[in-house]
């Protein structure tokens, strides 16, 4: 059949080299570039063929590898992945810390109780308001030694700032709803502060800093008691991850957890 039958394209070992620009246009640059592969064109012409052949696929190998990301979980509808753990402990999100030990599930849970207060806050419309949200955009780039390392750790890690964005704003609703519908409520007595001291005399400030640790563990308490009612009404699914876990996706920024954001609880 002459010519891959009148640019039927049905074969391609007698094509001309002026035949492959109507083939890229046709049907597309791997179309012909595999038809210039595989043609009786010049050797020279095969030759360049192949080697923009191997450089795409050498090219593509590569992309596939830096965007991989592995997803660990499913709740309502959206996936948690690897990515997400990742800068939560780069950023200390979630009651996360900076840490390059390997992903286990328990990471992958975390997030997932950050997605039903997440759900929880918007209900009842709970959430930061333009300022506030800038704020803690503002906090998250000083814990790791500003914005300028915030975007350098982002590009690097090929992290998409929107969603970056997103997971911070996330952990703003979480800490709003704990202080709103948990901590508020908690009130330490005096004779509690005593009973966790012991009868010895303590100055004004151990007794304080005792009441706030009280105050904590209970707010804790009642947080976990209500993770465990909310994960009930939702159907959570999680990826097998193994005894060892998965390795981080990319590494810690390089500041990160050297900075201390007195606006959180530690």
């Amino acid at each position: 059949m002459d010519r891959a039958s009148d640019h039927g394209w049905k074969s391609y070992g007698s094509l001309r080299p002026s035949d492959f620009g109507t083939l890229w246009k046709q049907r597309g640059f791997l179309c012909a570039l595999c038809a210039l592969c595989g043609s009786t064109a010049p050797f020279g012409l095969r030759a360049v063929g192949f080697s923009l052949a191997v450089l795409l696929c050498v090219a593509s190998a590569a992309v596939a590898a830096t965007f991989l990301d592995a997803v660990l979980a499913g709740v309502a509808g959206s996936t948690i992945v690897a990515s997400d753990v990742a800068a939560a402990r780069g950023l200390s999100l979630f009651g996360a810390r900076p840490s390059d030990a390997p992903i286990r599930k328990g990471d992958a849970e975390r997030l997932v109780d950050g997605r039903l207060i997440d759900q929880e806050a918007a209900q009842l419309a709970i959430g930061g308001n333009p300022q506030e949200t800038e704020e803690a955009w503002q906090a998250a780039a000083e814990r790791v030694g500003g914005m300028a390392a915030l975007h350098a750790w982002m590009n690097r890690s090929l992290l998409d700032e929107a969603r970056v964005r997103r997971l911070v704003e996330a952990d703003l609703r979480w800490r709003q709803f704990v202080d709103l519908r948990f901590r508020a409520f908690v009130f330490i007595s005096e004779a509690e502060v005593t009973a966790a001291l012991g009868p010895e005399t303590h100055s004004q400030e151990v007794r304080e800093g005792t009441r706030e640790r009280l105050r904590a563990e209970a707010t804790d308490r009642d947080l976990a008691e209500w993770l465990a009612e909310a994960r009930k009404r939702v159907s959570v699914r999680y990826a097998a991850l193994g005894e060892g876990g998965i390795p981080l996706p990319f590494p810690m920024p390089p500041l990160a957890g050297q900075t201390k954001d007195p606006a959180r609880r530690p």
